[in-house]
């Protein structure tokens, strides 16, 4: 009996679930599927699993835009930058512990997080239609993970892992976007004191307002919007980094001022 694709995406879907429940990662999940995750399945799959934490009393908090980094997108060899949702249970605040036994493999990022004022649609928004729909910016880690095996799949298994969302850490100290250089804004990332990396908001997409808008258009197509209130991460300005248990990380962003985060 041929499995039809409800039952396709219903398997896969309970295989990344038992995934992240267990820390255990899998293989890459198109190798499930004959032919591969088509790009439209891997949405549902993720769609799919959002409804499940949805219908569990989780509320939607924003998005994450991964791979803006052209340079590490073009090296990872994909078409295109990806995204994910954030649950409200993902948001944290800067300062504290973490333990590791809750991910899988997890990643830091330091991002430029926007907080919308206004709602956001459609396939041809500019730089400054984003800019005027931000109510603020702050500085923000992105805790990356994979339910993946090695982060190594094709390119629909992205978007069927939710964007390898996780976590996202918020200084909270938000500013008026007005008051911040997105293009220039630069950001020192330091591990147990000793600075590890460094970038500025040009490395996402070129702007990071570009990656509001890249994501936006992206959910116009499955008839979805930016909403008031959300956050969006708009993707790394350093290296993608493992983070390793017993380390504290300290983003130190020009004019953004401090996020950071520890790890046991």
């Amino acid at each position: 009996m041929v499995e039809t694709e409800d039952a396709t995406i219903q398997r896969v879907m309970d295989v990344l679930v038992e995934a992240e429940r267990t820390s255990t990662a899998v293989g890459p999940v198109s190798d499930l599927v004959a032919g591969g995750l088509t790009l439209d399945m891997a949405h549902l799959v993720c769609e799919g699993n959002l409804a499940r934490r949805l219908a569990r009393g989780g509320s939607v908090a924003g998005v994450k835009v991964g791979f803006t980094n052209l340079a590490v997108r073009d090296k990872m060899g994909l078409p295109d930058s990806t995204y994910g949702y954030l649950l409200d249970s993902m948001v944290l605040e800067s300062g504290g512990g973490l333990a590791m036994a809750q991910f899988v493999a997890p990643k830091i990022e330091t991002e430029i997080c926007f907080r919308l004022g206004k709602e956001l649609r459609g396939p041809d928004l500019t730089v400054e239609e984003v800019i005027d729909a931000t109510e603020a910016v702050c500085a923000s880690f992105e805790i990356c993970d994979a339910r993946i095996l090695d982060w190594k799949c094709p390119y629909p298994d992205f978007f069927a892992d939710n964007g390898f969302s996780s976590r996202i850490v918020l200084s909270g100290a938000w500013k008026p976007v007005a008051e911040v250089d997105l293009l220039n804004e630069t950001v020192a990332l330091e591990k147990d004191g000793v600075q590890i990396a460094d970038g500025r908001g040009e490395m996402a997409l070129g702007h990071p307002a570009k990656a509001v808008a890249w994501v936006a258009r992206k959910l116009s197509e499955r008839g979805k919007s930016l909403l008031p209130g959300m956050v969006v991460m708009t993707g790394t300005l350093t290296p993608i980094l493992p983070i390793e248990a017993g380390s504290s990380y300290v983003g130190r962003f020009a004019t953004l001022g401090v996020v950071e985060k520890s790890f046991a």
